[in-house]
């Protein structure tokens, strides 16, 4: 009975299959027809984008605004252009800012970003490579405060520049 069972489907499969076209068009022996494919094509233009990323930023006690822009930002396609951090030029990639007193002591402090939406991004543990800050798909600004942390450690200093510096990958990635 299984066997039986098994040959009836096995034939309704073939049968159902037989339905199926092979190509797009088809010809018979009696001729007279031009079969034909339309083709398509799109050269798409290259993605073209500018971001502007100040070069100096002086942080107040209060945290100073910082601002990245992205204009002429076209033919992105399913991508957006994401800004993050590449490095700092403190040991692990720490975001830290150092700096000597007077007479000669190390001095240093911490900073982080903080963005309107509660969204910190500061050093933990190892650096911060990789950590996206902004992303665009359109010409825009986005903005967001670098603060300073003065409290939680004996290396604050008062009367010390403090200094420090961060670069950045800029890159285009698909839009999650």
């Amino acid at each position: 009975m299984k066997k039986v069972l098994t040959s009836v489907l096995a034939g309704a499969v073939c049968l159902s299959l037989a339905a199926l076209p092979v190509c797009a068009g088809s010809a018979t022996q009696e001729g007279g027809v031009e079969l034909s494919t339309n083709f398509t094509f799109e050269y798409a233009n290259d993605p073209t984008y500018t971001v502007t990323i100040p070069d100096t930023l002086t942080i107040e006690k209060e945290g100073s605004v910082m601002s990245f822009e992205a204009s002429d930002v076209e033919n992105l396609g399913d991508q957006k252009i994401s800004v993050t951090i590449a490095g700092t030029d403190k040991f692990r990639d720490q975001m830290l800012l150092e700096g000597r007193t007077e007479d000669g002591k190390q001095a240093s402090l911490r900073y982080y970003f903080e963005f309107e939406d509660g969204r910190r991004i500061e050093t933990v543990g190892n650096g911060i490579n990789g950590t996206e800050i902004v992303s665009f798909t359109e010409d825009g600004t986005k903005s967001f405060t670098v603060k300073p942390i003065l409290t939680g450690s004996s290396s604050i200093k008062k009367g010390v520049t403090y200094t420090g510096s961060m670069t950045y990958g800029i890159e285009l990635v698909p839009v999650e």
